[in-house]
């Protein structure tokens, strides 16, 4: 989507957006790159892009597992490997380690949850499992960052004359150092490093006492720092084997750097990836904050909004424990423009605003706070004339300012174009505005684009009326307290409330009726059935929530009902089971002492054994019978004949395994494509229950 004002995004707040979004990343590249976030030109990225942040914020929504990512940046590695003749140092190397790591568990991670997260999965495109990195790098580095001994022969001969060194030097320093004590010539901190090199810290008055190097002494001078003359020559060999370690371990990191620089664009891939992981759930975080959803896309231009509401001021007063009145409104290829008028200060703004902050959003795949079922499309030509646009440099006044732009949106804009204006119209004399107003609309409405535009002027809310592809909406007003509603209704336009504002702030009812005399007849009685239409509709608004509040109520005691129902029903079920069992062991004993008598009076003892064989043989068959019509009525192609008999296309339907819920939309033999949000996926029909 294209932005014709560099002020565009300033307007609308979206760098607001961003700082929050910024809040949730966790590494200094996934910050910077949310920084520079703006509307996307491809349509197919950008829908790719969003679903990936939908599959991430569904997996956050239901406490799913996905592995942790946190990183150390390593961008400076990244490029340093690249270069020929480099050396990573250990720490370095431990990064790309842990980059390398991360990005093989991701993969595997990813390997069992292809058909789950199609979208996610395609972060990993331009990398693949290996192993040689971790390998090379454990094989010289520990998990601590130091070259291990064994890394190669010559460090490990080397580290063990330097620790026999150390411990020579260790037992003799530390026996002159008790003798020292007994003399009375040290200091309480008996011994320290100077210069690198072990010094104990001696009373200047007997330095001359004490063969070795002086290395210094305190600012007061009562204390000199001397190398003892029976350690120099072992802390010399200590010092070259010293060198010899570093010169050893350099090697064999430099091997180290050159094994594993044939990777290098991959593990510059692997920083890529990361950060790009770390924006998607930033955005995910920030969506689940919001309560934000990915809307239905349309390829077709529509904005189809259900319970939007402005992301700034949602969360302005989520801090404030306030309410925050959503906003729905429907543009189509009907109606494509639509004309918000009423009162000051009644959300005309805001209204316009949040249509504008959400294309911005969707654009830059960011997740929007709306109702599951609201569409969107996206716009080529994002066309916005808000606020004062008076140019002190080009001097040019307001209206001059506005007149160009509409100059300009009547040259771009076409049937893929978004434009919002505030105040049509202003910025002149209020009759000669609303007539270029008038005509600048009709002519904007011959582009077939899709706009809001917010105004006072009633010829324009009746041209709103006239003109197909236009409607007016209206900002609704309590009419009893004269105090703005901030809902939006489509369909009537808004009375500006001018003389019943200042009749309630008490301004002197003559000087009311004088303003009304110098208003044209029509412009008054207009204004009146405005304000008579708004009177009804809060009326007719009021009884509707009475009605829905009711309709709540009744719903909840039918689900009591329906849940006591149930309940009853599985008891009524237990206790005919219970009866039935009872029965059939009164049975069983009659049965029983039948038999028993029988054995007492028969002489012929295997004759009654055959005959009660023969009784339990026709029990056994008769509970196998039940048992197989019981099983043929629970078939797969039973449960099809009970789903189909009410299945049809456009049912809700309930998903048996996953609980999920979705709506039909064709039916094919035993199979049905169900459409899930955005998730269109082919269900057997045994596994579906129509939800009724």
């Amino acid at each position: 989507m294209r932005l014709y004002s560099s002020e565009t995004l300033k307007l609308f707040e979206f760098d607001k957006i961003l700082t929050r979004i910024e809040q949730f990343c966790r590494t200094k590249a996934s910050k910077q790159k949310v920084k520079f976030i703006k509307p996307f030109e491809d349509r197919e990225n950008t829908i790719k892009l969003l679903n990936q942040v939908n599959e991430y914020k569904n997996i956050l929504d239901n406490k799913g597992y996905f592995p942790d990512f946190l990183f150390e940046d390593f961008e400076y590695e990244s490029g340093l490997l690249s270069l020929p003749g480099s050396v990573l140092l250990e720490k370095q190397l431990l990064k790309i380690l842990h980059a390398s790591n991360l990005v093989n568990t991701l993969i595997k991670y990813f390997e069992t949850k292809k058909d789950q997260l199609p979208f996610l999965i395609q972060i990993l495109e331009k990398v693949y499992f290996t192993e040689e990195i971790s390998n090379a790098i454990n094989e010289i580095i520990d998990a601590e960052g130091i070259v291990k001994t064994n890394a190669s022969k010559d460090l490990a001969s080397i580290r063990k004359e330097l620790f026999a060194k150390k411990k020579e030097a260790e037992r003799k320093f530390r026996g002159l150092v008790n003798e020292l004590k007994k003399l009375g010539w040290i200091r309480e901190s008996e011994e320290s490093f100077y210069n690198g090199r072990r010094v104990v810290s001696i009373l200047s008055e007997y330095k001359r006492s004490l063969k070795g190097v002086v290395h210094g002494s305190s600012e007061t001078g009562k204390t000199t720092f001397i190398e003892p003359q029976e350690t120099v020559e072992l802390n010399n060999q200590i010092a070259d084997l010293e060198n010899d370690e570093r010169q050893e371990i350099f090697k064999l990191l430099k091997v180290l750097t050159n094994k594993i620089r044939p990777f290098a664009f991959l593990v510059k891939e692997y920083f890529l990836l990361l950060t790009d992981l770390d924006v998607i759930r930033a955005k995910s975080y920030f969506a689940v904050e919001l309560k934000a959803v990915l809307p239905l896309i349309s390829r077709e231009p529509i904005i189809k909004l259900k319970n939007a509401f402005h992301p700034i001021l949602f969360l302005q007063n989520a801090n404030q424990k306030k309410d925050t009145i959503p906003l729905s409104i429907f543009l189509s290829t009907e109606n494509r423009i639509v004309v918000i008028s009423g009162p000051n200060a009644g959300g005309k703004s805001i209204a316009l605003k949040t249509i504008g902050l959400f294309q911005l959003m969707l654009s830059s795949a960011i997740l929007v706070p709306c109702h599951p079922s609201s569409e969107m499309s996206f716009f080529n030509h994002f066309l916005v004339d808000i606020g004062d646009s008076q140019s002190i440099e080009n001097e040019l006044s307001t209206y001059s300012s506005r007149l160009l732009k509409m100059k300009e949106f009547l040259k771009i804009a076409n049937r893929r174009t978004l434009f919002l204006i505030d105040e049509f119209g202003t910025g002149t004399d209020p009759e000669l505005g609303g007539a270029m107003a008038e005509v600048l609309l009709e002519e904007l409405n011959k582009k077939n684009c899709f706009g809001i535009i917010t105004t006072h002027y009633s010829n324009i809310k009746i041209l709103a009326d006239k003109l197909k592809g236009l409607i007016n909406a209206s900002m609704l007003f309590d009419t009893t307290t004269l105090e703005p509603m901030y809902q939006m209704i489509v369909g009537q336009p808004g009375s500006s409330y001018t003389f019943e504002v200042a009749e309630k702030i008490g301004l002197p009812i003559e000087i009311i009726n004088k303003a009304k005399a110098k208003i044209s007849s029509e412009k008054l009685k207009l204004n009146k059935l405005i304000f008579e239409l708004q009177t009804q509709k809060n009326e007719i608004e009021k009884g509707k929530k009475e009605l829905e509040d009711a309709v709540i109520k009744n719903t909840e005691s039918k689900n009591k009902y329906d849940l006591l129902f149930t309940k009853l029903e599985e008891k009524s079920k237990r206790n005919k089971d219970k009866a039935e069992e009872t029965e059939e062991l009164k049975e069983l004993g009659k049965k029983f002492k039948v038999l028993s008598e029988e054995w007492q009076k028969s002489k012929d003892k295997k004759a009654v054994i055959q005959k009660f064989v023969s009784k339990v043989t026709i029990e056994k068959r008769k509970r196998i019978e039940r048992e197989q019509k019981e099983k043929i009525e629970n078939s797969k192609e039973k449960k099809i004949k009970r789903v189909l008999l009410k299945l049809e296309v456009g049912s809700k339907v309930r998903i048996l395994k996953s609980h999920q819920t979705g709506i039909v939309k064709e039916i094919k033999k035993e199979k049905a494509i169900v459409v899930m949000g955005n998730i269109i996926s082919t269900i057997s029909i045994e596994n579906l229950e129509v939800v009724e």
